[in-house]
């Protein structure tokens, strides 16, 4: 398996499996601080709290999968493939 993704950049699908969690668990975590913040300000917090898991986690796969790359292929391999 690991072969077919020999030479790629693994950011992008970090990216991807970052930016679902995000939203999956930002949803969640809206969805509890709209239950139990009685507050006017509950709808923003909520929001907030979205965005913001979307994004650090977004980045945060986005950085794993470029480590990862990194890690599995090595940074002086070239995408070309061997003779």
């Amino acid at each position: 398996m690991l072969e077919q993704l020999r030479g790629r950049n693994l950011s992008h699908v970090g990216c991807t499996i970052g930016l679902t969690a995000g939203l999956f668990f930002g949803l969640i975590a809206a969805l509890v601080i709209i239950n139990l913040v009685s507050a006017p300000s509950a709808t923003n917090l909520a929001t907030a709290a979205w965005l913001g898991l979307t994004f650090v986690l977004g980045v945060t796969g986005y950085w794993a999968g470029g480590r990862l790359s990194r890690r599995l292929w090595g940074t002086g391999r070239s995408d070309s493939a061997p003779e």
